[in-house]
C-alpha cells in the first residue's frame, strides 16, 4: 500500500524518473540509460542507431556540448520510455543496460551536484544536501536516502533495472570494461558500425581527479558497499559470466 501511495507522489513530482529506456524501433534493441557517464560515452553509437546523422564533435565533453547531443539524439528514431510502456510497445525487443561501479557514479553524481558551480537542483535542496559537503558526508547522506526517495543520479541501478520484480536487462554490461563491453553491445544491436580507435572511456574524463582520489577512502568504499549491495552482487556476477 505504501508503495502504491509513494508511486502515485512519485510519478506528480518527477513524472520523467521511470523513463529511462530508449527504444531503437529500427534496431529492435533498447538501452538503459541509468549511468549518465555511459550514455554519453556512447553518444556515438546511440545517434547512430537513432539516425540522426549528428555532426557534433563528441570528444567535447562540456555540459553545453552534451546537451546539443542529447537534444539532437531525441531528434532521431528513438522513444524514452518507461519499463511498463517499453514491455507493451515492443514485448520482444532486447534490452540492455550499462552499468557503473558505485563508487564512480558517486563521485561524478558529487562533482556535478556539489562542485558544480551552479545552484542545487531543488531535488537536492529539498533532500538536505549542501554545497558545503565532503565527499564522505555526501556518501553518507545518500546512504540514508532509501531507492523509494532517491533521484535517478543515485538511485541504486538494480532498484532502477527492476519491474514488477524482475530484472528488465536481457543484457547488463560493465561500463568499466568498456572495450569489451561495447564489443557485446553492437553484436547484440547487430551492427557492424565502429566508431574511431580513439572511442574509449575514462572515469577521469568525466571526475576530477580530486574528487576521485577522495572517493577511493577505505571507509568511503565501505559505505558505498552496504549502500549498493545488490549492485555489487549483481554486477560481480555479471562479470563473471563468459562472452
Amino acid at each position: 500500500m505504501l508503495d502504491r501511495v509513494y508511486t502515485i507522489f512519485d510519478k506528480r513530482r518527477r513524472p520523467l524518473r521511470n523513463h529511462v529506456y530508449l527504444a531503437f524501433p529500427d534496431h529492435d534493441i533498447a538501452f538503459a540509460r541509468i549511468a549518465e557517464p555511459a550514455f554519453h560515452a556512447l553518444a556515438p553509437v546511440l545517434h547512430h542507431l537513432a539516425g540522426t546523422g549528428f555532426c557534433g564533435t563528441f570528444a567535447d565533453r562540456s555540459a553545453n556540448a552534451m546537451e546539443i547531443s542529447d537534444r539532437s539524439l531525441f531528434h532521431g528514431n528513438v522513444e524514452l520510455l518507461t519499463a511498463r510502456e517499453l514491455k507493451r510497445r515492443h514485448p520482444d525487443m532486447k534490452i540492455v543496460a550499462w552499468v557503473q561501479d558505485p563508487m564512480h557514479r558517486l563521485a561524478y553524481c558529487y562533482d556535478k551536484i556539489i562542485v558544480n558551480d551552479l545552484p542545487l537542483p531543488s531535488y537536492y535542496q529539498e533532500s538536505y544536501f549542501d554545497k558545503s559537503m565532503s565527499p564522505q558526508d555526501f556518501v553518507s547522506h545518500v546512504a540514508s536516502i532509501s531507492d523509494l526517495e532517491a533521484d535517478n543520479l543515485f538511485r541504486s541501478q538494480t532498484a532502477a533495472l527492476t519491474y514488477k520484480g524482475v530484472l528488465t536487462a536481457d543484457l547488463i554490461l560493465l561500463l568499466e570494461h568498456f572495450e569489451h563491453s561495447l564489443e557485446r553491445f553492437l553484436t547484440a544491436a547487430s551492427q557492424k558500425f565502429r566508431p574511431s580507435p580513439s572511442f574509449t572511456y575514462r572515469a577521469l574524463d568525466y571526475v576530477s581527479p580530486d574528487t576521485l582520489r577522495s572517493f577511493e577512502d577505505e571507509d568511503l568504499c565501505y559505505k558505498l558497499r552496504r549502500r549498493y549491495k545488490a549492485d555489487y552482487e549483481l554486477f560481480n556476477a555479471q562479470a563473471a559470466v563468459p562472452a
